[in-house]
């Protein structure tokens, strides 16, 4: 049975092992299969399985209320979406800019916070507190991996939508995609 705890909005519940699948993906960059990078960059994809805004960036923190705090008193962001994931032991907190909350769609700033051992509390032990991962919305997920020579990884994340960490990025940074609605026709 999957558990799954929202504190301002619906849930849907995260499918098991998605820890595995999706968020440990931040701290292990590899190649993907076979295929140059170079490569892949400069073929040619369908319009449609690309990103379509930056959805959010996200840092991980120890304490989400304290580190919030900051970002609502001097930047004058608001909390917006507020939810725990226990399968995958993180809790994911989200501010915006005061008048964005009244539009959908608006980039957001997300804190991930571990509830106890896992991807997150090793990379704060690793790292510490900071930049975790930016992530990109894209209209389908499936479509979007398979074009690019992934297969896999899709886990259910915050507001239940489905997400992938990308596994071959620049640098090192960690890069999430986040299925977003298909525009109307």
């Amino acid at each position: 049975m999957s558990s799954r705890r929202v504190v301002s909005a619906g849930g849907v519940s995260v499918e098991p092992g998605i820890l595995d699948h999706g968020v440990h993906a931040l701290n292990t960059v590899s190649a993907i299969g076979d295929i140059d990078p170079t490569t892949l960059a400069q073929s040619s994809r369908p319009r449609h399985c690309g990103v379509r805004k930056i959805d959010h960036v996200a840092m991980a923190a120890h304490d989400a209320d304290a580190s919030s705090q900051w970002f609502e008193e001097v930047l004058g962001l608001q909390r917006i979406h507020d939810e725990v994931v226990e399968d995958v032991g993180v809790r994911l907190l989200w501010l915006a800019p005061r008048d964005a909350t009244a539009r959908a769609g608006e980039t957001s700033f997300q804190i991930v916070q571990p509830l106890g051992p896992g991807a997150i509390s090793d990379f704060l032990a690793l790292k510490g507190e900071g930049l975790h991962h930016v992530c990109f919305g894209v209209d389908n997920a499936e479509d979007f991996l398979r074009s690019r020579g992934q297969m896999g990884g899709i886990f259910t994340g915050g507001y239940g939508l489905p997400c992938a960490f990308l596994k071959a990025v620049p640098e090192g940074l960690a890069v999430e995609i986040v299925q977003r609605e298909h525009p109307a026709s």
